[in-house]
Parts: structure tokens; C-alpha cells; sequence
């Protein structure tokens, strides 16, 4: 008999040693959707599910209500046995919401998020709830930390093309950095967190608190996908959470910088377009290191170039031609004036999903010697400069 795959909203309660939390149920697209994401083409077909969790050992300090916790939601993407006739989830279920709460914000914070608009009635090419594909050894994790004000459904593109090639890709929502709705909560963005205070040292302070809180959310999300174990877990024990990947976008930098330098379950980094926090920058982090980059000016790639000459291991600055801050994330495909003439927004995403995935299989999956090149070769090309440090 066929699996069947239930396109409604379901919450399932789901409990943990310091928190409660939700699994939603992701809905199916409609039959006439608007868009299509592009489709993937790695050997697995890929599925999908989402989950809320409250933390009752963090106050949210960022909330007005000073009983709130910090409640950080998570989408997971990961291989999965489907059927040709599953129907694929949607690919922002909170859209309406978001918008319907962006009329009490400024002008100018009400057009950013009214612009997402375009995204709703969008289809993705993943199966909501569908079984996890059954594998001999656990399946490799990276945990996700996307942009400022960015969504976690904004790396969907990105996110389906790793979980087909056999990762588990796990999408956070830090409140109050990135732009989402959660259950509990319910919709936040981007607050000032004074990261660009005159006063440096301020600023300085600024910065280290807000990475404390990112990369607090990391250790919070892998304690919860391990409460997730027994009889009841969704994906039958085959996430290995012993060996981790963490990547982040743009203010995600910020999470990958301070979750690398302290979290010994996190073997294998990357951040796309950003260098990381203000400390680490300074430190250095022990893990290998990936920094895939748009084209960036000379005074910035020499900050970067001296963090990554810290790092205690092996370190990449990856510079794509023909790609913008945005490139490795969805916004393209629907926002034009976020796309880099005469190039397809599809193109850059692969070619993002490519390196990331040639990176990971290296230094997370096969743990490859520090002078081992095949995966540089693997990804060279003429819009590809590799640095190795």
C-alpha cells in the first residue's frame, strides 16, 4: 500500500529534557502553484519536516514580555523514500501571516516584508513528513544559520540540492535576527542589536552578546534533534550527531564563527559571504574552515585572509565570480533586483550547493588529511578562485 502524505497543518507535541516543542506539519503546494523551485538532480529524493522548540533555560532577552524563552524553530531537509504521486510541500506556510503582521511596522520595514509577497502559492520538491531513506550508517548533519532578516525557507533551494546528494540539512530560526513566524511567538525580525555603535568597544560587546545568543541556539537545536531518539523518532536514529556541519549566510556568519570556536561536536565550517565574529576573528577556530565569497573589495578580503591564517586547521577563502550577496539563496528566483546580470539565479544556487557539498563530503563525511587537494579539483572552474591557507 502507498504511503500516504497528509497536506495539513498537524501539531504534534514532542517533549525534552529542558524544553517542549512542536513538530508542524508542513503543508502540501497547491495543484496551480505560481512557482516552481528549480529542480535538483542528486540521487536522492528529499523530504522534509519542521519543528518549534522552547528553551526554558534562556530568557528571551529580546522580548518585551520578560517571562518569554527563546523559542527557535527549525526546518530539516534530509534523503527520503517518496513515491511519484506525493505532492511536494509549500514553501512558506507562514507567508500570510508575516505579512498580515508587517501592517503594524514602520513604512519602510512594512515594504521589505510586503516584498515577499511574490513568494506565496510556491512549490518546493520536497515531501512533507515523508520516511526518512534507511542507510547503513547515520546520515550527516549541517546545521544552517541564515542572513539577517532572512528566513529559514530562504535556503530551500540550496537545502533540497544537499539533501539529495545524502546530507540532513538543518535550517534555523534565531528570533529576532532572522525574518520568520513561529508558533508561540509568532512573528519577529531583525531588532538593532547596536552591532554598529560609534562607541567600539560597545559595539565590540554588542557583537560577542548577539554570538553568544546564535550560537547558543546551535547547541540548543542539536540537543533537541538527540531528545528526538526512541521509538518515536522521525527519523529512525539515522542523523549522525556526533560529527557536525555548520554553515550560515551573511549575520549567519556570526553563528558559524562562534558555534565552530566552541561547540567540539561541529568538525567542518562554513560561511557564505561574511567572515564571523569580532572575537574569532581575532582567535582563529580549530575546525576546517570554508568562506565561499561574491566578489569583495581589497580591505576586506585582507580581514579575511588574517582570520583565516588563524584558523588551527585547514582554511578556504572560495571567491564565485558572477554571484552578489544573495546568490546561494532563493530571493533571486523571485526578487529581480536581487539577481547579477546574465546570470541565472538556478545557476548560482548550484553552483553555491556544489562547493558547499564538495567541502562537506571532504572534511565532514570522508575526513580527508589537510593535504589532501581532490576536493579543490572537484570545484575548480572558470568562475571559481580557490586560496588555501
Amino acid at each position: 500500500m502507498r504511503r500516504l502524505v497528509h497536506c495539513t497543518i498537524v501539531i504534534v507535541s514532542i517533549t525534552g529534557s529542558v524544553a517542549w516543542g512542536e513538530e508542524i506539519r508542513i503543508p502540501c503546494a497547491p495543484g496551480n502553484p505560481e512557482h516552481t523551485l528549480p529542480a535538483f538532480n542528486g540521487p536522492h529524493s528529499v523530504g522534509v519536516r519542521s519543528f518549534a522548540w522552547i528553551d526554558e533555560t534562556r530568557v528571551e532577552t529580546a522580548s518585551p514580555i520578560p517571562t518569554d524563552y527563546r523559542e527557535v524553530t527549525a526546518q530539516v531537509w534530509y534523503p527520503a523514500t517518496t513515491e511519484s504521486t506525493d505532492r511536494s510541500a509549500l514553501y512558506f506556510p507562514e507567508l500570510k501571516e508575516m505579512l498580515s503582521a508587517s501592517a503594524s511596522l514602520p513604512a519602510g520595514e512594512q515594504k521589505f516584508v510586503k516584498a515577499h509577497g511574490v513568494l506565496g502559492n510556491t512549490t518546493t520538491n520536497s515531501v512533507p513528513s515523508a520516511r526518512i531513506l534507511g542507510s547503513d550508517t547515520p546520515w550527516p548533519v549541517i546545521l544552517f544559520s541564515p542572513g539577517g532578516n532572512v528566513s529559514r525557507h530562504s535556503q530551500t533551494s540550496l537545502a533540497e540540492r544537499m539533501a539529495s546528494q545524502g546530507f540532513v540539512f538543518v535550517s534555523m530560526s534565531h528570533p529576532y535576527s532572522t525574518m520568520d513566524v513561529a508558533p508561540v511567538s509568532g512573528f519577529s525580525m531583525s531588532i538593532d542589536w547596536g552591532l554598529d555603535q560609534e562607541d567600539d568597544q560597545a559595539a565590540l560587546a554588542a557583537d560577542n552578546h548577539l554570538a553568544d545568543i546564535l550560537a547558543g541556539d546551535v547547541k540548543f537545536v542539536l540537543q533537541q534533534l538527540r531528545n528526538l531518539g526512541g521509538d518515536s523518532d522521525p527519523f529512525d536514529g539515522l542523523l549522525d550527531l556526533n560529527k557536525v556541519g555548520i554553515a550560515g549566510h551573511s549575520r549567519g556568519g556570526t553563528t558559524v564563527g562562534r558555534a565552530c570556536a566552541s561547540n567540539p561536536d561541529i568538525v567542518a565550517c562554513a560561511v557564505i559571504d561574511n567572515i564571523g565574529p569580532d572575537h574569532e576573528q581575532e582567535t582563529g577556530v580549530k575546525p576546517p574552515f570554508l568562506t565561499l565569497r561574491s566578489p569583495w573589495d581589497e580591505e576586506r578580503i585582507a580581514l579575511l585572509h588574517d582570520f583565516l591564517n588563524r584558523t588551527g586547521s585547514v582554511a578556504y577563502d572560495v571567491a564565485l565570480a558572477g554571484s552578489n550577496h544573495f546568490s546561494c539563496t532563493d530571493l533571486p528566483l523571485f526578487m529581480h533586483d536581487l539577481r547579477v546580470d546574465g546570470v541565472e539565479p538556478a545557476d548560482g544556487i548550484n553552483a553555491c550547493a556544489k562547493i558547499l557539498a564538495s567541502f562537506f563530503d571532504a572534511y565532514l563525511i570522508r575526513r580527508i588529511a589537510t593535504d589532501d587537494n581532490t576536493w579543490e579539483r572537484a570545484i575548480r572552474s572558470d568562475n571559481v578562485t580557490i586560496t588555501r591557507f
